[in-house]
């Protein structure tokens, strides 16, 4: 057989080489990866004797982490572990983050808090029949647009899609504030990296903007 790992159990080992040979350069779930390597694997002649591989994604993960690995959004993962050499002999034109916008901005200051979310979270919610899904709410001192993108990183399918920035002049006290009002509402999501995901929507978090400053 051509297959290197026939015969074989699946360990952290085989499982971090075939994330790279498969999920390098793209974002997916922990579950998604663990079912398409286990199908690989096991199509190619390698064995499975474990009921469940998360143990062996986790330590796949930790042995990737510092090769572009990495948990950036709810229940989401990317891989970068190639193609960020690439990146950084041929640069991407500048022109396109600076022709990405916020759907929407309001407020004044030098400072802001930002708003974002991945599309499918949104589409997955109204099918769903909610109106609320996850979203990242955070700070920055500097341009809001260039933060979320370098945030984001350049590996992605999909851009996150940045619906509101509030400028303001103590993007922490204002970021702290909305964070401990949401909280209040159990709409924090505590297993999300960060402490920054909410189950919330835009509208809310610009209604919460205004009932602070105007109330």
């Amino acid at each position: 057989m051509d297959y290197k790992y026939y015969g074989l159990e699946l360990t952290p080992a085989i499982f971090e080489a075939l994330l790279v040979q498969l999920f390098d350069g793209k974002q997916f779930s922990r579950q998604d990866a663990i079912d398409k390597i286990k199908a690989f694997h096991l199509e190619n002649g390698g064995v499975l004797n474990k009921a469940s591989y998360i143990a062996v994604f986790k330590k796949a993960a930790q042995r990737l982490k510092d090769k572009g690995f990495e948990n950036i959004g709810y229940g989401i993962w990317r891989l970068c572990y190639k193609t960020d050499a690439i990146e950084e002999i041929i640069p991407k034109p500048k022109k396109e983050q600076s022709s990405f916008q916020a759907d929407k901005e309001i407020g004044s200051g030098s400072s802001s808090i930002y708003v974002y979310y991945y599309d499918r979270y949104k589409e997955l919610a109204i099918l769903k029949g909610n109106s609320e899904w996850e979203c990242k709410i955070g700070r920055t001192d500097v341009e809001p647009i260039g933060r979320v993108l370098n945030q984001a990183g350049t590996c992605y399918p999909e851009l996150p899609h940045i619906a509101l920035i509030i400028y303001c002049d103590n993007s922490s006290l204002l970021e702290t504030t909305i964070h401990s009002i949401l909280k209040m509402k159990q709409k924090w999501i505590p297993s999300a990296p960060g402490k920054e995901w909410f189950n919330t929507s835009p509208e809310e978090i610009e209604q919460l903007y205004y009932s602070i400053f105007e109330g």
